[in-house]
């Protein structure tokens, strides 16, 4: 259960350094209870005090690295619902998605122009994040061989996704220290997968689409097996599903300090539509309700760029200027704008 400000208080200094940025302890320990800053801003804690506020210091959802070296991307580690309340800070990762059942010819020219595409906007080049590769035949030596060719093709962080034990122990033999993430673990592979994430050191995601309290209840069986890097697929495809169950992750673990649903949320939105355009308003959607990872199932500039525009602008630190109230005059002139 998360700590009040006043018990968070009990373990800090009570020196009034303001060494942390502000005036006392008490406002320190006010902040530390929502969440809004980080513990290792005390620099005078002791390491019992730091043991004790472990968790009242962790943001609500736990922040998941993928990949490794210089290609490596983070999500999670968010604080708020809403980017005005704060900001976001882990920009959605794009995947796309290649299928060890397309020719070697397809998926190694299909990982070629995802990793090198790229495109400049104010200045910042946008790029696609990671590529997923599914083991959708079924079979070991297509999944290895189609990891191979996407390899050569591309160094981009991947998501491995086969839900076969072997199959999974094999591709992670070649490619673990890249630090993939695997996909997926489900009731029934739940302690194989949790054992492979382990040996490996790579995050893990779980899939169940039985509601919360099943999540809840699959992802406490990782913990409990020492898995701490977890992302959540919910299962939910379609636009209404898909909001409602990402919506429903992000408040009970924000709002309610719920652990067990405090970590980032993959989605699909090429499996719960018919086409290209529905593919990219349900992505859309997911950018801004809440996904941290979408995996496109298909490649096209024409549907990629303003999506990567459109996480350009969610995750752009926004800028208060003096502190406006509904009744101040800018308010009604931007809302006629708006309406015009």
């Amino acid at each position: 259960m998360a700590l009040t400000g006043i018990q968070i208080y009990k373990f800090l200094p009570k020196t009034n350094c303001k060494d942390c940025g502000f005036p006392t302890c008490l406002a320190f320990a006010m902040k530390l209870a929502t969440k809004s800053v980080e513990l290792a801003l005390c620099p005078h804690m002791t390491a019992d005090g730091k043991l004790a506020l472990e968790s009242a210091s962790r943001p609500p959802i736990r922040l998941v690295t993928i990949g490794a070296g210089e290609q490596k991307f983070e999500i999670g580690n968010e604080t708020v619902m809403f980017r005005h309340e704060k900001t976001f800070f882990h920009q959605t990762a794009i995947a796309i998605r290649i299928k060890d059942t397309d020719p070697v010819d397809k998926a190694a020219a299909m990982a070629q122009e995802a990793s090198s595409y790229s495109v400049e906007r104010v200045g910042m080049s946008l790029k696609l994040d990671v590529i997923a590769i599914e083991n959708a035949s079924g079979k070991a030596d297509a999944f290895l061989k189609c990891i191979e060719v996407v390899k050569a093709k591309s160094n981009m962080p991947l998501i491995l996704m086969s839900t076969d034990i072997s199959t999974m122990e094999q591709a992670l033999g070649k490619s673990a220290a890249d630090r993939p993430l695997i996909y997926a673990a489900t009731k029934a592979n739940c302690e194989q997968m949790a054992a492979l994430a382990k040996k490996h050191k790579c995050p893990l995601a779980v899939c169940e689409s039985g509601g919360l309290d099943a999540i809840a209840e699959l992802t406490k069986k990782l913990m409990d097996a020492g898995v701490q890097d977890i992302v959540i697929d919910a299962g939910a495809r379609g636009f209404n599903a898909s909001l409602t169950a990402l919506t429903q992750i992000r408040r009970t673990a924000i709002k309610a300090s719920f652990e067990a649903l405090g970590f980032p949320v993959i989605a699909f939105p090429g499996e719960g539509t018919s086409d290209a355009e529905e593919e990219a308003l349900l992505a859309t959607q997911q950018i801004a309700k809440y996904a941290a990872i979408i995996v496109l199932d298909r490649f096209a500039p024409a549907t990629v760029y303003p999506l990567l525009t459109l996480r350009l602008n969610i995750y752009t630190k926004t800028i208060h200027i003096g502190n406006p109230l509904f009744q101040s005059p800018v308010i009604p002139r931007v809302l006629k704008l708006t309406m015009s």
